[in-house]
């Protein structure tokens, strides 16, 4: 219990303390980013400038001044360049964020340490000033947890000791110094904790965020996966006659725009009672099924072939002419009549199988409706039928 207790602990520790930014948890909150470090650019120039003319004027000495400026235009000159980067989101700014962040936050930290040197009237402003540009780091900036604790890790490391130093030169306070010293890990502690419980909220939005759109594309693809099915014969895996009416909307608004000509074929499958009454029902399904792929390997791309009855079938096909279509409806017709359909109960043994086949074309300038056609091309099956089967007629729309 204890050993699941530490392992649970430190799983949520690693969690908000140890994980970095993924790579597509950056590239969803670049504009954020870039302007959360523009925001801390400018807040920062804005702090020099102002320390340039009040604080950093009541340097005694002209070299310690000198210094002084110079530092305080070289910070001026890093914000300037961060505010660019942060406004333009220059490639190599967006592939190093974190990296070249880090870098420009420990730049400002260090320009902190001659100023300290140069100006000690002023001394405790710095230690302090720099503990607060850490901590608005840690809230505004996009930084992880590790890279703060670092950073304060480092701060704590230089400041501390030159504070310690400049304090027993000017006549060592304890109590002083270690007022300062708790004043100053006060604010890293919360610009750390500040940094901590930011970032959980952040990666918190981002992983709901991650697993709606999850979530949602999964719906998406059910629905999608669905409405397939429900255009879909499952027998055969042809369209159904809900599919094919849609379709056949659709490719007559094509013909009045483009100018082509379109065929409608309906196929009826010879004696298939028959089948069913002497070998089965599942003898039956097993030759629809076998017709079904005659039809799939004789159509192309752009036609739609749909099953709109038990044994009667349906071809929208265009563009096409009248030689294609009878081409079309004869090749379909002899495939399925040199066919051998293996009987399911017995090994060895097999069937043959012919269709009947009623045939139009209709052209831009007709507006038939599906039943109108349906009915002409019906008559025409009906043709084939009478006339002995396993044949074709075509007929003008």
């Amino acid at each position: 219990m204890r050993r699941h207790t530490f392992k649970r602990y430190f799983f949520v520790f690693r969690k908000m303390f140890l994980r970095t930014y993924h790579p597509s948890f950056t590239a969803t909150n670049i504009s954020d980013i870039g302007s959360s470090l523009q925001i801390f650019s400018v807040m920062t120039a804005f702090t020099s400038i102002i320390s340039l003319l009040f604080v950093d004027s009541l340097v005694r000495t002209k070299e310690a001044s000198f210094w002084i400026a110079f530092f305080r235009i070289s910070s001026l000159g890093i914000c300037f360049f961060v505010y660019l980067f942060g406004k333009k989101r220059v490639k190599l700014y967006q592939r190093h964020i974190y990296g070249i962040t880090s870098l420009v936050l420990i730049g400002l930290i260090l320009l902190y340490i001659p100023m300290m040197v140069y100006d000690k009237p002023n001394h405790a402003y710095y230690l302090f000033g720099s503990a607060i540009v850490i901590a608005s780091a840690s809230i505004l900036l996009w930084i992880e947890p590790f890279r703060i604790l670092l950073l304060s890790t480092l701060y704590i490391a230089v400041f501390i000791p030159l504070h310690l130093n400049f304090s027993r030169i000017q006549g060592f306070d304890r109590f002083v110094f270690y007022q300062d010293v708790l004043i100053v890990s006060f604010l890293l502690a919360f610009g750390f904790v500040a940094n901590l419980l930011i970032n959980y909220w952040r990666f918190e939005e981002y992983r709901v965020k991650a697993r709606l759109r999850i979530t949602v594309g999964k719906l998406l693809r059910i629905n999608q996966k669905i409405e397939d099915l429900s255009r879909v014969d499952s027998m055969t895996e042809l369209f159904n006659r809900r599919h094919l009416l849609e379709q056949f909307d659709l490719y007559k608004k094509r013909s009045n725009r483009e100018g082509f000509i379109i065929g409608l074929v309906i196929l009826d499958l010879d004696r298939l009672k028959a089948i069913n009454d002497k070998y089965g029902h599942k003898q039956g399904d097993l030759a629809i099924q076998a017709f079904a792929k005659t039809v799939k390997s004789r159509t192309r791309i752009t036609d739609i072939a749909a099953r709109i009855g038990g044994d009667e079938f349906c071809l929208l096909v265009s563009p096409i002419d009248r030689e294609g279509l009878q081409v079309l409806a004869e090749s379909i017709r002899e495939k399925l009549e040199r066919l051998q359909i293996p009987i399911h109960n017995q090994p060895g043994e097999s069937l043959t199988l012919t269709v009947s086949i009623g045939a139009t074309l209709f052209r831009p300038e007709d507006d038939p409706s599906f039943d109108e056609l349906y009915h002409k091309i019906d008559t025409a099956l009906y043709t084939s039928k009478n006339e002995g089967r396993n044949r074709i007629t075509l007929i003008e729309s």
